[in-house]
């Protein structure tokens, strides 16, 4: 009886400590993303540019997503091969209060903008795939109405983020597809150890006030005016542009 009782109490401990280890609430995420110029870009564009032609197929750049229960902190990452110059944007994203606070450049010229974490329309597949060692189910989604987005989730890792302003799945998105931008952002590594949680913290950037996308893209439509960049420049244009941004 007494082994019984011991044999009960071992496999009690060993069942909570796979439990504990099953569902993880903070870590680092590496992202792979890659942009396919060969798509990006048509025939006449390059010919009409040797910049453009002397593109490699692919533009690959890393970023990290440093996350901590549900605060979440999206930057740059290692050095990757993308030709043009990299940025350093970052957003954070507090899914308790559904509230983001990004730094974004335009116009060689840093801001620092707060909004609400963007709904996204999702379908829960049955497909499996196996990224960065985590197996992750299939969804579909649509944003801007009609774009579609291919990502894969992990319900093991319970903050329901992901790469840039992408969430609301029941787990953390690992995998990432945008067909229409010909873009995808796949996890590399997962790192579980240790976090200094006080970097998970929202950017800031001097002289710069906090603004509403809305404000933002006043902003903006002006400057691009200003600039030549567009023949009619308007707020809703900007602000569909500003929808549209990715890192």
């Amino acid at each position: 009886m007494k082994q019984l009782l011991l044999i009960s109490f071992c496999w009690l401990i060993i069942s909570e400590n796979t439990q504990a280890q099953d569902f993880i609430t903070r870590g680092k995420i590496e992202y792979e993303i890659r942009k396919d110029n060969k798509k990006i870009y048509t025939d006449a564009d390059r010919a009409r540019s040797n910049w453009i032609a002397s593109l490699p197929e692919f533009d690959i750049l890393y970023r990290e997503l440093v996350f901590s229960n549900n605060q979440l902190l999206y930057l740059p990452g290692r050095k990757g091969t993308l030709t043009s110059h990299p940025n350093d944007n970052s957003v954070y994203s507090d899914l308790d209060t559904r509230k983001t606070i990004a730094k974004q450049t335009f116009i060689n010229e840093a801001y620092i903008i707060e909004d609400s974490v963007r709904p996204i329309k999702w379908k829960i597949g049955n497909e499996i795939r196996k990224i960065a060692g985590f197996e992750c189910r299939k969804a579909i989604g649509i944003i801007h109405d009609s774009v579609y987005v291919v990502a894969f989730y992990c319900p093991e890792i319970i903050p329901q983020g992901g790469p840039e302003f992408f969430s609301g799945l029941p787990g953390m998105i690992l995998g990432l597809a945008i067909p229409r931008y010909f873009t995808t952002w796949f996890a590399t590594k997962i790192e579980l150890a240790s976090l200094d949680e006080s970097t998970i913290a929202p950017p800031t950037v001097k002289k710069s006030k906090q603004y509403s996308k809305n404000e933002l893209a006043d902003i903006l439509s002006r400057k691009y005016k200003e600039a030549g960049w567009w023949k009619e420049a308007s707020a809703k244009r900007a602000l569909k542009e500003l929808d549209r941004y990715t890192f």
